[in-house]
């Protein structure tokens, strides 16, 4: 989380190994979180990310692998299919929340950041913020 902490968005993001993590799912439904499992036998992305942001306001995103188990697709409120091909779990997350964000996380600064990039055609320039 030292990630978060640098660059802001602590209160917004956060990742954790759970060793019992069907128990943790089942519990964070019950906190009111809408779970939402990546997988390319869901439903196809465009046709469900209207409904997911108008029905989960908290998310937890499941990334599925191979041989998921079937109680996963059960407790989730969504399957959701970053197309039907093999793939790369973090890339389906990257366009998962591309969708979902409708692209403004590109441009986004958490203003709990203590660090910055500002664009540059060549190199790289790191700002210190406050």
């Amino acid at each position: 989380m030292d990630v978060a902490k640098r660059w802001g968005g602590a209160s917004y993001f956060r990742a954790e190994y759970c060793p019992n993590p069907l128990s943790t799912l089942m519990k964070l439904k019950r906190d009111g979180y809408c779970v939402v499992h990546l997988t390319m036998y869901g439903l196809p992305v465009d046709e469900v990310i209207d409904g997911i942001r108008r029905r989960c306001g908290k998310l937890v995103v499941v990334v599925g692998a191979e041989k998921v188990p079937r109680e996963y697709y059960e407790v989730a409120d969504y399957n959701v299919a970053i197309g039907n091909q093999p793939h790369s779990e973090v890339a389906a997350l990257a366009l998962f929340l591309d969708r979902l964000w409708r692209g403004a996380e590109l441009s986004l600064c958490f203003p709990d950041a203590k660090i910055r990039i500002e664009p540059q055609s060549r190199g790289k320039k790191v700002v210190e913020i406050g």
